[in-house]
Formats: structure tokens, C-alpha cells, sequence
């Protein structure tokens, strides 16, 4: 489906310069550290005080390393620890916020009351914005208040790496929350895709099921291992990682999320199988790089 925006709004084209992040997981913790490195203030939510600990753990851990690959900009460690605040619970916010960006567990039913929440709580000119790597902005927009603020504005991890942010808009997205979100991905060191047809999956994903869709289905017809079609993938592409590294990288459970609302759209025959691999690693905690153990292992 083809959206044409709504006018623009000069009112509302001042930068963005802080954002509250609704969740503190692999993908939370990394949109929070690539915004705090490049100036943005911002406050990390999470109802685990366990996982806000690990977050700023990990953003201040990668600090030295992404300057020196030139991932981030040059920034100490005071700098950094004063662009990021924590908080277990809304409830403790009082200060308006630029943009709130949800960047929960990929559930439907999860997104929604937290879009219904957080659009009651920030009133406009404040941007709402979802993350969701699957669901698209005219499912979840009906559920905003005053959705011509509502965009979906969904990384790709990893993040400091892959640089790419798709800018999506629902059918009442105002122009000015585009080129706001547009100009906020710039910023931020990373390259804006706006897309003014719905696609699940957007671009890049949508081209990533179908390839890893069928590197499952060679592991479960017995054809290779994991392992050795990473290997062919990289000999032959020349590129640094394959298939399951990928799925590793993205996080298991993210995969197998992705994939079970598939299964719900084509059918248990296409996914069930294809799910069953990762139930395993599901069921172990074995989630890829953010656990150090997936289908390979990592040093965390």
C-alpha cells in the first residue's frame, strides 16, 4: 500500500535531540549507544533493572573500540555517561522528549499497548516511532494518539556497522516526521531509507527471509551443516559472514519471532519445520552474539 504524507509542518521541523528508548535489549542498547555517541540525549526504559545494568555497561564497553574502527566520533567517557539515563518505569519521567521510539520484543499485541501508552503520555510535537522489524506503521498507527506524528524508524543491527535506518510512514504520517526522523538518522551516522510503500520486512529483510529461509531448509533436509553453508556462502560472495552468522548477529529469538508470524500468513507446512531448528537454541538461551553462543560462538 502507496501513502502519499501530509503537508508539511514548519512548526515542526526543529532538530531532534533527545529520544526515550522503550526497551533495553541487543537492539535498545544499540540505538541508545549510537545516539549518545553523536550528541543525542537519552533515556534507556526497561522494567529490568538487570538489563538498563548491562545496556550502559556495554555502550561504555564499546566506546574505545568503535572510535578507534571510526564507528563513533570522538567522545570520553564522561561525555557518553551523561548523554545516557536510565529509568525502570515511566512513571519516573516528567521532562518532554523529542521522540519516544519503542524497540520491544517483536509481539503485536506488546507494541500496540505500548504505542497506546506512550502517545497518551507525550503529547504532540513529540515523535512516536516504532522499531519493529516485521509489522507495518498502518497496522500500529490506529493505536496512536494523533498519528500524524506515528512512524515506523527500524535499525539494523549491527547497528555501528550496517548504517541503515528504514523511514516508514502510515497513512496519516505527517511530512515534517519523516524529514525529522529522516534528518535525526543522518545525524546519527547512518543512512535514512525512506519508503512510501508498506512492505513487511521493508527492504533489506524481506530479501534476507527468502535467503535465510533457505539456508534453514538445506540444514533441515540434511543437505550441509550450518558451518559448511556458511562457508560456501562467504567462499563464493567474498563476504565477511554467511547465513546462520547472520541469524546469530540478528539474534535467534528475533529470527524465530520473524518467522512465526509467518507461519501464521503462509502456513505451518512453509515455517514449522524451518522453526523447529531454532526451538533448540530458543529453548538453551543460545541467542547468538548478544549470549555468545548461537549456532557458533563469540566472545562477549
Amino acid at each position: 500500500m502507496a501513502f502519499e504524507s501530509h503537508p508539511l509542518e514548519l512548526s515542526n521541523l526543529d532538530p531532534i535531540q533527545s529520544v526515550l528508548i522503550i526497551g533495553a535489549g541487543w537492539t535498545g542498547r544499540q540505538i541508545a549507544g549510537q545516539m549518545a555517541a553523536h550528541g543525542v540525549q537519552v533515556l534507556l526504559v526497561d522494567n529490568s533493572d538487570a538489563a538498563l545494568h548491562q545496556s550502559v555497561r556495554w555502550i561504555e564497553g564499546q566506546r574505545e573500540t568503535f572510535q578507534e574502527q571510526g564507528f563513533w566520533p570522538s567522545v570520553s567517557s564522561e561525555e557518553l555517561s551523561q548523554r545516557v539515563h536510565t529509568a525502570n518505569s515511566l512513571d519516573y519521567i516528567s521532562e518532554p522528549v523529542d521522540l519516544v521510539l519503542e524497540s520491544v520484543t517483536e509481539q503485536f499485541s506488546l507494541k500496540r499497548r505500548i504505542i497506546q501508552t506512550y502517545s497518551k503520555r507525550f503529547a504532540a510535537p513529540t515523535i512516536l516511532a516504532s522499531n519493529s522489524s516485521y509489522f507495518t506503521p498502518s497496522m500500529m498507527q490506529p493505536h496512536a494518539v494523533s498519528p500524524e506524528r506515528f512512524a515506523n524508524f527500524h535499525f539494523h543491527v549491527p547497528i555501528w556497522r550496517a548504517t541503515l535506518v528504514d523511514v516508514v510512514p502510515g497513512p496519516l504520517t505527517h511530512e515534517s516526521t519523516l524529514q525529522r526522523l529522516s534528518d535525526l538518522a543522518t545525524r546519527i551516522g547512518q543512512t535514512p531509507l525512506v519508503q512510501r510503500v508498506e512492505n513487511p520486512g521493508y527492504v533489506f529483510n524481506w530479501m534476507l527471509r527468502s535467503m535465510l529461509q533457505s539456508a534453514l531448509q538445506l540444514v533441515e533436509r540434511g543437505v550441509a551443516k550450518p558451518e559448511d553453508i556458511d562457508m560456501a556462502w562467504k567462499k563464493v560472495t567474498s563476504m565477511p559472514i554467511g547465513p546462520f552468522g547472520m541469524m546469530d548477529q540478528i539474534g535467534i529469538d528475533l529470527i524465530h519471532q520473524t518467522m512465526s508470524h509467518a507461519r501464521f500468513v503462509d502456513g505451518d507446512a512453509v515455517w514449522q519445520p524451518l522453526i523447529d531448528i531454532l526451538q533448540p537454541y530458543i529453548d538453551a538461551q543460545k541467542l547468538g552474539v548478544k549470549t555468545g553462543q548461537g549456532f557458533f560462538d563469540y566472545e562477549i
